[in-house]
């Protein structure tokens, strides 16, 4: 905590030089995530008692899940993207081995016009799947099974995005793989996208590519990754799907999420989740196992603050939830979540 507090204090000292020289306008925002629950399967506290859970793996207890500052400003021509993070999700995002000494950054990266295309140079979040980390951009809470399991969280890399016709973009990356700051085995990942939006639709398609095994280099690992979403009046219907394949494990997986949100009035909404992994080889989960969960969320404004209200159930068809002793013998797992997100 003292490391980040550092670092967003040199970080506002930077905005006010830049404001005192009359550049383009910095922005700065951040949020604070925090949340309590309970697993009625009552594990004992210690690690992570809500198996196959991103960032609510607590139960029992309140929780700081994430503190995060953002500082941005838009290339005119060269700006530049700043994400401090601290708490339990930034040391989830950065579980790979050696990740944990660049927690603080969750992005850093510079960015520079080039043409028609935007160019993003460091380290920067996926562009895969229909969920982020930060959970007051998402419907649910909780995060779905493809986001966990099927896809990155974040790249190091270069990232070149652009418009191509009215509502289409393009975008195509070169990094050093999943979830790595630094190159691990001399190979690197492509990733290239394209979407299209208007008032009422959002999809994006993407693919990723690269040999993410550490010695020797044996073969890719691929993912296609599709979202769509589509609001009509109060509704929004959305899907994401996800397979993957590893070619120097023998591995493949698949993956999708279908949502639901109706919003209330006073800035209430309601929204439901289902979604389903098959790690039919065990690559992904660590063991070979038909996974589904079902999410309600109940959301409503407290002030400056998004409440959130979440009732949701976990299933396997192998044993692979934890039990009241900490043992893997359920197969299933209920819980119940209250959360606050305060932004600012």
């Amino acid at each position: 905590m003292r490391r980040f507090v550092l670092s967003a204090a040199c970080a506002l000292c930077v905005i006010a030089a830049v404001h005192a020289q009359d550049k383009p306008a910095v922005e700065v925002s951040g949020l604070l995530d925090v949340y309590a629950g309970y697993n009625f399967n009552n594990p004992p506290a210690g690690g992570n008692q809500n198996v196959v859970r991103a960032f609510d793996q607590k139960s029992g207890s309140l929780e700081l899940s994430l503190l995060e500052i953002t500082v941005q400003q838009a290339p005119q021509p060269v700006g530049f993207t700043v994400t401090l993070t601290t708490g339990k999700t930034a040391d989830l995002v950065h579980y790979s081995l050696g990740e944990d000494r660049y927690k603080l950054f969750q992005q850093a990266f510079i960015s520079t016009q080039v043409g028609n295309w935007t160019v993003d140079v460091g380290k920067f979040v996926t562009s895969l799947g229909a969920e982020v980390i930060e959970s007051s951009a998402n419907d649910n809470y909780s995060r779905s099974l493809p986001f966990i399991y099927a896809i990155p969280f974040y790249h190091t890399g270069i990232r070149a995005s652009t418009t191509i016709a009215e509502g289409w973009t393009l975008q195509a990356s070169v990094v050093n793989g999943w979830d790595i700051s630094e190159d691990n085995n001399g190979k690197k990942g492509v990733q290239f996208a394209v979407g299209y939006s208007n008032d009422n639709l959002t999809f994006l398609q993407n693919v990723i590519t690269g040999d993410e095994s550490l010695s020797p280099a044996s073969g890719a690992r691929t993912v296609f990754d599709t979202v769509l979403f589509y609001t009509l009046g109060a509704d929004k219907f959305g899907l994401n799907f996800d397979y993957g394949d590893d070619k120097s494990a023998s591995a493949k997986w698949t993956g999708f999420a279908v949502y639901y949100k109706r919003s209330l009035p006073k800035d209430r909404a309601v929204a439901i989740r289902y979604s389903y992994l098959d790690d039919k080889d065990g690559f992904r989960t660590g063991a070979v196992q038909k996974l589904s969960e079902v999410t309600f969320t109940y959301e409503y404004p407290v002030g400056s603050a998004i409440s959130r209200f979440e009732v949701r159930f976990d299933s396997s068809n192998q044993p692979f939830f934890l039990d009241a002793g900490g043992n893997v013998t359920k197969k299933q797992q209920f819980t119940v979540m209250y959360s606050q997100v305060f932004r600012f």
